[in-house]
């Protein structure tokens, strides 16, 4: 069971921090996944995300926030690219 006092904090938590001032550190090759019709995460938040990490790569699906699931064969395809290129250029 889940107490309002422990709700409370993870609100709160939501409101005050960001990981934002270490998304430049980041040194891994990243693949930021997103959905152009996404109600629930706009694209701008993978836009900002992509510019902020330096060797960020985004791909955005025409799709919504289940673009794992709808389009699941377009998105795991996208994945496998991702990973087989950052093999081939470490």
């Amino acid at each position: 069971m889940t107490s309002r006092r422990g709700y409370l904090y993870q609100q709160l938590a939501l409101l005050g921090w960001t990981s934002v001032p270490w998304l430049p550190l980041l040194r891994q090759k990243t693949l930021v996944l997103a959905g152009d019709d996404d109600p629930v995460v706009p694209v701008v938040n993978a836009r900002i995300l992509a510019s902020l990490i330096r060797r960020a790569k985004l791909q955005i699906f025409n799709d919504g926030h289940l673009f794992l699931i709808s389009s699941a064969d377009e998105a795991a395809k996208a994945v496998r690219e991702f990973l087989d290129s950052s093999d081939r250029r470490n």
